[in-house]
């Protein structure tokens, strides 16, 4: 007995065995269901923006290694407007003062800066004075106004950090310690920053507030996922189940799909809650991609069905018809979907991983309730299917017809228009902007606009710079090295302020030297640069020290460079310069690595390349393998990825020219999409091959054999997967969004070459006739055969 045989009749026995123990089916998916059911009570959504990058990421590395020496938290930044355009204004500055110390009240904050609390420095006699810019701001006189306003816009460190240049917005800062994985701080910081903009803006009319900073931006993500979900999946499954009852053209049918799609994303959900996986930007998406894919493995089973029943042959029969016809190509498919979503495991990026790994568990689910349930389900409840002598559509059977007879034509054409525009791929750029994942028209997303267009610039790096002994930031070597990197820093191009400890030490110098302008500079020995900081602050208020800036053994220091908006290649130069400085002009000690959050997501792209490259060749490999065991052929299984590959190729050149510019989504969706378009050919080649073999049909005839028994079928799946990757290209996350159009564009690729590249593929290799005919098929192919 071959293989073919041995599987034909495994399946044979499997399709039997459904159709007669009905209930039993029905029992084993509900148990199935029911457990996975249990977990979804597990389920958490995450808002930290880490989520984006694992533990072994040398960026969050970094970063978090800075935090610590650093006593460095995340922050709320509250940007203040004055409606009259004058940041030195006493009522103004009263509304700023109150809500200086109103923010101390936020949760998790653990220090606030502004212009009105900001620690200046003035001589006093012989002594130095350290207090607050603004001591009293409801008893300023107009002259006090001048002089704090002639303060404020030459101090370095206020300018472009905490009051834009003109004058004319300022911001109050909240640095919050976020702990990873507590979204209810998050929430809860949240909340109190906004309710701290409402009562302010409606006690002080004439001022408009904006909040930014990764506080705010932190969870924004889950509340802009979860609103998604809760209304672009309840809108796809109405668009996907009416498809589906066009298709059919039965209730029971799309009743029965209906039920497959919401057990798969149960399962897919709760199975994801038991393995202790939360929810974030990105996995939230797959109820809507397994919702896709789930409804095409049930059009497969039911179209078969239907197709046999209204072709005169009994329910019973039809369905095991449908089993044995269908398990295979069904089989495979999922598999192969699978296959591509796994490979996302070798991303970077943990969301990617969970997407993957989610989708694959809701791809399985569904295969195993389309070949237990669905026909366990369709057993027990009638169709209401009535035989009739037209069984297949008519265009379908035109179509298949032009294509055999222009196929020549369609095969030189589809291959050089692919090859084309793979040959623009160079045109594609990369960048990766944290602020730019939120889409217009969100608050987030205009706040954060509107201060860095009127204050300063949300993008930093910061530089650990090491003395290379315990006290060596009082050193006068150390200071000038420093000083000198922030001059330097401060004449880069897109540079918008320089947070560095120095410029604290040239006020002190300045104060103590009678606040003589000539002396605004760094002290000449380390002893007067030790009584300086210790004197400056034992003066400063609780909760405003230079733990932010010095580390505990006073033997290195963080300078801080903030960047107006910068392309992810700018970000990279800019780091690349910096640290290049340090290497050519300081002592070793010195030499440092840039960190911050928005580094992270400048290289986010770099740090997934790799993985997701090799998770592509991967998947490739095992799919080929997957489709030459199926069809029994290397030879077919190489055939049918051409149809595949070309598709990807073909949505990132006509990207190339649309847009030109790509982010991090945008990497997995060669992985993904493998998977997804490998479905329809499948079916397509599974069909052929059943005529060519079993049937013993000619190559041409074979084709026609393949479109009209699938034909409608790939149609409508692919419509589907339009559909449903199409709800998210209006997603409020450009991340998702992006998914959302090269999935779309691909499909839509893979469905033209499906239909215009494989049959003529097909064709080319196994008819040996010379003969060119010509046939126009209005009738039914079905009804001949």
């Amino acid at each position: 007995m071959t293989t073919q045989n041995r599987i034909g009749g495994v399946v044979s026995i499997f399709a039997e065995w459904v159709v007669k123990r009905p209930f039993l089916c029905l029992g084993l998916s509900l148990v199935i269901l029911l457990f996975a059911a249990s977990g979804m009570k597990n389920l958490a959504f995450t808002s930290s923006y880490k989520v984006f990058f694992s533990k072994a990421n040398p960026f969050l590395q970094s970063y978090e290694s800075m935090q610590k020496v650093y006593s460095n938290g995340d922050s709320a930044l509250i940007v203040v407007e004055p409606k009259k355009g004058d940041v030195f204004d006493r009522d103004f500055l009263v509304a700023i003062e109150e809500l200086t110390d109103a923010a101390w009240q936020i949760p998790s904050a653990y220090r606030v800066d502004s212009i009105t609390n900001f620690q200046h420095t003035r001589a006093t006699g012989d002594d130095i004075e350290v207090r607050k810019l603004v001591p009293d701001a409801s008893r300023l006189t107009v002259d006090d106004l001048r002089k704090i306003q002639n303060i404020a816009l030459s101090e370095p460190l206020l300018v472009r950090r905490i009051i834009s240049d003109k004058g004319d917005v300022t911001a109050v800062n909240v640095s919050v310690r976020l702990p990873d994985g507590d979204d209810l701080v998050v929430a809860e910081v949240a909340a109190s920053v906004r309710a701290l903009r409402d009562r302010f803006e409606a006690k002080y009319p004439d001022i408009n507030i904006y909040l930014t900073g990764v506080a705010m931006m932190s969870n924004a993500f889950p509340e802009i996922s979860m609103q998604e979900m809760s209304t672009t999946t309840p809108i796809m499954f109405l668009i996907v189940l009416l498809v589906t009852f066009l298709v059919l053209r039965s209730l029971v049918g799309t009743i029965a799909t209906f039920l497959v799609v919401i057990f798969s994303i149960v399962t897919a959900l709760g199975i994801a809650g038991h393995m202790g996986i939360k929810l974030n930007q990105v996995s939230a998406n797959v109820p809507v991609i397994v919702l896709t894919l789930a409804v095409a493995d049930c059009i497969h089973v039911l179209t078969t069905i239907i197709h046999q029943m209204r072709n005169g042959m009994k329910r019973r029969d039809a369905i095991v018809e449908s089993l044995k016809i269908n398990f295979s190509p069904v089989f495979v498919t999922t598999v192969t979907t699978a296959i591509g979503f796994l490979g996302l495991n070798l991303s970077d990026a943990p969301p990617f991983h969970d997407l993957g790994n989610m989708t694959a568990i809701g791809m399985l689910a569904a295969l195993v309730y389309s070949l237990l349930f669905v026909p366990a389900f369709i057993r027990l409840v009638p169709l209401g299917v009535k035989p009739r002598e037209t069984v297949s559509w008519v265009p379908i059977n035109r179509l298949s017809s032009w294509v055999i007879r222009h196929r020549n034509v369609l095969l030189y054409s589809t291959v050089g228009l692919g090859f084309f525009m793979l040959a623009l791929l160079p045109r594609l750029t990369v960048d990766e902007n944290f602020v730019d994942n939120f889409a217009k028209g969100l608050e987030i997303r205009d706040d954060s606009d509107f201060t860095q267009e009127n204050l300063t610039g949300l993008f930093n790096m910061e530089f650990s710079l090491h003395s290379d002994e315990q006290g060596g930031v009082n050193s006068p070597e150390f200071l000038e090295k420093v000083d000198e990197f922030a001059l330097w820093s401060r004449s880069q191009k897109g540079v918008l302020h320089v947070n560095a400890i120095t410029d604290t030490l040239k006020r002190i110098n300045r104060s103590v030297n009678g606040d003589d302008e000539s002396y605004y500079k760094l002290p000449q020995s380390r002893d007067q640069a030790a009584q300086y900081f210790l004197v400056y602050e034992m003066s400063l208020p609780l909760g405003l020290d230079l733990n932010d800036q010095i580390n505990v053994d006073r033997s290195s220091t963080k300078v801080t460079v903030t960047f107006d908006d910068l392309s992810t290649f700018e970000m990279q130069r800019a780091k690349e310069d910096h640290e290049k400085w340090l290497v050519d002009n300081a002592p070793t000690s010195m030499h440092a690595e840039a960190a911050s959050a928005s580094l992270m997501y400048t290289y986010l792209m770099n740090t997934n390349i790799k993985g997701l490259l090799i998770g592509t060749i991967i998947s490739f490999i095992l799919i080929t393998l997957c489709l030459s065991i199926v069809f029994r052929s290397l030879k077919y299984g190489l055939v049918s990825l051409l149809p595949n590959i070309l598709p990807i190729s073909m949505a990132f050149g006509l990207w190339s020219v649309v847009d030109g510019v790509v982010g991090v989504a945008a990497a997995t969706i060669a992985t993904m999409t493998l998977g997804i378009v490998v479905d329809d050919t499948v079916h397509f080649v599974s069909k052929y091959l059943r005529a060519k073999n079993e049937l013993n049909m000619e190559p041409r005839d074979a084709v026609r054999y393949a479109f009209s028994t699938v034909g409608v079928a790939v149609l409508s799946t692919s419509l589907i997967f339009i559909f449903g990757f199409g709800s998210m290209i209006h997603s409020n996350f450009l991340m998702n969004a992006q998914m959302g159009i090269f999935t779309v564009m691909t499909v839509f690729f893979a469905l033209l070459l499906d239909f215009f590249l494989l049959p003529t593929l097909l064709i080319r290799i196994d008819d040996k006739s010379k003969v060119d005919e010509i046939v126009i098929v209005d009738e039914p192919l079905m009804t001949k055969i």
